[in-house]
């Protein structure tokens, strides 16, 4: 269970990571292992921002030899192909540490690269950039490269089969991994930092950075499941890894405040539907007609398209999906596999996130994990971290904790970590056995943190909608609640997928060209 708040009332650490999604918790993880007194809070649940609304791929990398930079360019700016190069090489190596460290959370797909004839990105570019994606691959987890002719790969893979014969020259055929529930990814490393001793709670917002006379800083946390309480901790260095919310942060200090902005929040939106059941566990990634990355992910029985990227800068937990974006979104599916036909009425549900990339010359930003030093604009002992998708949230904590081992030495011991999952005990997640040991044991507050980011319900197609009462009923004396509480959380749980993800067709038959 939580930390009370009160018991953290003027203790000190070595380190406050404020921020409980992947980066966060790697970063508490890591410190905590190396020896550091660490407290890692998060003014929501674990997991629960930009870390769950992401695309749930753990990425080959591609997009850094992506086919829209000419070669030619190269050869007038070296240091672009050395740092996409890097990039490419960090994405796979991560993508192998994760699959074969933590195999209880990933599963293997084949996904299709197409390849249209006269189009913009010919057979041999493609060939060279995941040949050279290949280089940087293992025997353990193999990209397993080949390129079809068009023909071949439809008669072997449904998908192909409904992508847009006419253009089709051939497909690329290759193994991506998917990490099927990145909340739990989180919520696995803040248990192994805990172990390693970092104390972590959630619902926790670090209302006030106050910078301490000759050193350090105090931070005010506010409880926010009790309105009104509040405790002060110090600490010699802070890492802010508040995700989208970091620039936003970092305006709450006493002292000189940051002017430049670090972070570019790029909206992403995601629509699940259902495809024919021969399209199952296969997926592709091509460029969208504006250019952009396009994929359609596999979703246990169902699939999800998307994303978009546009530049968002209203507070990142207001995004939702506007009505053009899953406009968009089925056009471009359409526009994909046309024989399908889908409308916005094939939605089974939608949701929307916000990632925060580096601050570039670019308006969209660079997706490029970026360390900020803030003792130049002001705020010693501090790190900002922007840039970092999940797939790269260990090799982040990695260098957070490197760079703070440069400003304090640890107080305490280390202690060796573990990249293994944690597995609930009971068979099932709706089982009482393992409801009951995530309620005691896992930080619950509310029925959105069990069956989203506990167990994995929430994002099924239902989405747990028929299960609430008897989730409720089998962690109700766990957790406090009495029938008033259990009523409330139920309401708020409805209240949560309506406003967020707006299920209407859970029982939705197959598109199919036919239906259509």
């Amino acid at each position: 269970m939580r930390e009370p708040l009160a018991n953290l009332d003027g203790k000190s650490f070595d380190v406050v990571v404020i921020g409980g999604g992947a980066v966060g918790a790697s970063s508490a993880q890591h410190l905590a292992s190396a020896g550091y007194r660490t407290l890692v809070i998060d003014k929501g649940d674990f997991g629960s921002g930009t870390s769950s609304r992401s695309s749930r791929l753990l990425y080959s990398g591609l997009a850094y030899f992506s086919p829209d930079y000419e070669l030619w360019r190269f050869a007038y700016r070296p240091r672009d192909l050395m740092q996409r190069v890097r990039m490419a090489k960090l994405a796979m190596e991560c993508r192998t540490e994760l699959a074969s460290t933590m195999p209880e959370r990933v599963s293997r797909h084949t996904f299709f690269f197409p390849v249209y004839e006269g189009g913009e990105y010919p057979g041999w570019k493609v060939d060279l950039g995941y040949r050279a994606l290949g280089l940087f691959g293992s025997a353990q987890v193999p990209l397993n490269y080949r390129r079809l002719p068009a023909a071949d790969a439809a008669r072997q893979f449904g998908l192909v089969a409904l992508m847009d014969r006419r253009r089709l020259n051939s497909v690329a055929v290759f193994d991506e991994y998917q990490y099927n529930w990145a909340e739990r990814i989180c919520f696995d490393t803040i248990l192994d930092a805990e172990r390693c001793g970092a104390i972590a709670r959630n619902y926790t917002e670090a209302a006030r950075l106050e910078p301490i006379a000759g050193g350090g800083w105090r931070v005010v946390l506010a409880c926010g499941t009790a309105p009104g309480a509040r405790a002060t901790v110090d600490a010699a260095t802070i890492v802010n890894a508040a995700g989208p919310w970091a620039d936003r942060l970092l305006r709450r200090t006493a002292g000189p405040i940051p002017q430049k902005k670090h972070l570019v929040g790029i909206k992403g939106v995601n629509l699940v539907v259902k495809l024919p059941d021969s399209c199952r566990g296969t997926g592709f990634e091509m460029i969208s007609s504006i250019g952009q990355p396009f994929y359609c992910m596999p979703w246990g029985d169902h699939h999800f398209f998307g994303p978009t990227e546009t530049i968002f800068e209203d507070e990142p937990a207001s995004v939702r999906v506007l009505p053009e974006e899953a406009e968009f979104i089925i056009a471009e599916t359409n526009r994909a596999l046309p024989s399908l036909n889908l409308t916005t009425r094939d939605i089974v549900y939608r949701w929307a996130g916000v990632r925060p990339r580096t601050t570039s010359d670019k308006a969209s930003g660079v997706k490029s994990l970026t360390i900020h030093d803030m003792a130049a604009e002001g705020m010693p002992g501090v790190l900002t971290v922007t840039g970092a998708p999940i797939m790269v949230h260990r090799h982040a904590g990695r260098s957070v904790a490197a760079q703070v081992k440069g400003m304090v030495r640890p107080a305490g011991v280390p202690t060796p970590l573990s990249y293994g999952a944690y597995m609930p005990p009971g068979e099932g997640d709706l089982s009482p056995e393992r409801l009951r040991h995530v309620a005691r044991n896992e930080h619950v507050e509310s029925l959105v943190d069990l069956l989203f980011r506990r167990v994995l319900v929430g994002w099924q197609p239902e989405m747990g909608l028929g299960e609430l009462r008897l989730v409720a009923d089998t962690v109700a004396d766990i957790l406090g609640w009495d029938e008033a509480r259990i009523i409330r959380e139920i309401e708020a749980y409805r209240r949560f997928v309506i406003e967020n993800f707006e299920p209407r067709a859970t029982n939705a038959a197959p598109a199919t060209p036919e239906a259509a």
